[in-house]
C-alpha cells in the first residue's frame, strides 16, 4: 500500500478513480479511507472490473480524476489519457495443508507445470518447493510479469510448457484461471483451490463446455439472423466489419450489437438465431449456459 501511495504522490494526483475486482469488495472502503487520510480524493467505481482490458479511462475523465488506481491486475498495455497505477494486491496463503491432504491426486504425474494468477504469485514458490521435495519435476514459465502468471485470456506461460509436462496445476482461488487453461490444452489441468482447500481435475467440466461449443457452432450454418456482440471496453474493442460482410455474402442478416458489459438480459426481445462473440473470449466459455441463443466465440469459427 505504501508503494502505491508513493507512486500516486509522485504523479501529483489529487482525485483518484479506483477500479477493483469483485473479490476485493470487502476491502475497498478500507483502501479508500487509507488513501483519503493521505490527502487523496477517492471515487470508487462500482461497475464490475473484469481485468486490465477494462480500464475506465473516459469515466475517470468525466469525473475529473487525474489518476486511475487499478487493483488486482497487471498492466495489459492499454493506452490511456489518464495515468494508471496498477496494484497487484498480492494475497498470502499456505498451500501446504491442501497439498498434504490432496497429494494422491498428483501422484501419477511426474512432470508438473505450475501456473497461478497474480494475487497468488508469491505462493507459487512454496508449492514448487513442496512438489520437488515429493520427487516431482516442476516447470514454471516466465512469460508475463511474474513466474507462472496467467490471465483469463493470456495463457502463454502454460502453453509454452505443454510439450514438457504431464499435467498442469493451477494455484488460485476458484476455477476461473484453471478452466481457461483446461480449454486451451490437451494435458490434464488440476485446480489447487487455496480458498476451499482441495485439488480438482477439470476434465469433466472441460468436456461439458466443449460439447456445448461444438453444438452452438453447428447452428451457424442454418441460422438466418446473426448477432455479432461487440464491447467498447478499451482492451476488447474490435469492429468485425469483414466478418459481417462474409456472413452477408452467404445470405445471413447480420446485426452489430454493441454494449459495455455483454449479458443475456440485454438481448431479450431481439429475434436472433446465433450470436458471435467478439468481446472477452471467456463469455463464450464460462457463460454459455446463461444464453438461450447459441453463442460462438469468434476465434472458434
Amino acid at each position: 500500500m505504501q508503494e502505491v501511495i508513493k507512486r500516486l504522490k509522485a504523479l501529483g494526483s489529487r482525485r483518484i478513480f479506483i477500479q477493483f475486482p469483485e473479490g476485493l469488495k470487502l476491502k475497498i472502503q478500507e483502501i479508500a479511507e487509507t488513501l483519503e487520510k493521505e490527502g487523496f480524493e477517492c471515487i470508487i467505481c462500482l461497475e464490475k472490473t473484469f481485468g486490465a482490458c477494462d480500464i475506465r479511462n473516459e469515466e475517470a475523465k468525466r469525473l475529473g480524476c487525474d489518476a486511475i488506481l487499478h487493483i488486482g491486475h497487471t498492466d495489459f498495455g492499454i493506452k490511456t489519457d489518464i495515468p494508471v497505477i496498477y496494484w497487484e494486491y498480492f494475497l498470502d496463503a499456505d498451500p501446504i495443508p491442501t497439498l498434504e491432504k490432496e497429494f494422491r491426486k498428483l501422484e501419477k504425474y511426474e512432470r508438473i507445470g505450475l501456473v497461478t494468477n497474480v494475487q497468488f504469485a508469491k505462493v507459487l514458490e512454496k508449492v514448487k518447493a513442496y512438489l520437488e521435495k515429493r520427487g516431482k519435476k516442476v516447470l514454471v514459465s516466465e512469460n508475463l510479469s511474474y513466474p507462472g502468471q496467467i490471465l483469463g485470456c493470456k495463457l502463454e506461460a502454460a502453453t509454452a510448457l505443454e510439450a514438457d509436462v504431464d499435467c498442469f496445476l493451477c494455484v488460485s482461488a476458484g476455477k476461473f484461471y484453471a478452466l481457461g487453461l483446461a480449454l486451451k490444452t490437451e494435458k490434464p489441468v488440476l485446480s489447487l483451490d487455496l480458498e476451499k482447500g482441495f485439488i480438482e481435475d477439470l476434465e469433466k467440466m472441460k468436456n461439458k463446455i466443449r460439447k456445448l461449443e461444438a453444438w452452438n457452432k453447428s447452428q451457424l450454418e442454418n441460422a438466418k439472423r446473426v448477432g455479432i456482440l461487440i464491447s467498447w471496453k478499451s482492451g476488447q474493442l474490435k469492429l468485425p466489419l469483414e466478418l459481417k460482410m462474409e456472413l452477408e455474402k452467404v445470405g445471413k442478416i447480420v446485426y452489430l450489437l454493441a454494449m459495455d458489459e455483454i449479458s443475456p438480459q440485454k438481448l431479450e426481445g431481439l429475434k436472433l438465431d446465433v450470436l458471435i462473440n467478439c468481446a472477452c473470449p471467456r463469455i463464450g466459455t464460462d457463460d454459455l449456459e446463461m444464453y438461450k441463443i447459441p453463442l460462438i466465440n469468434v476465434n472458434n469459427l
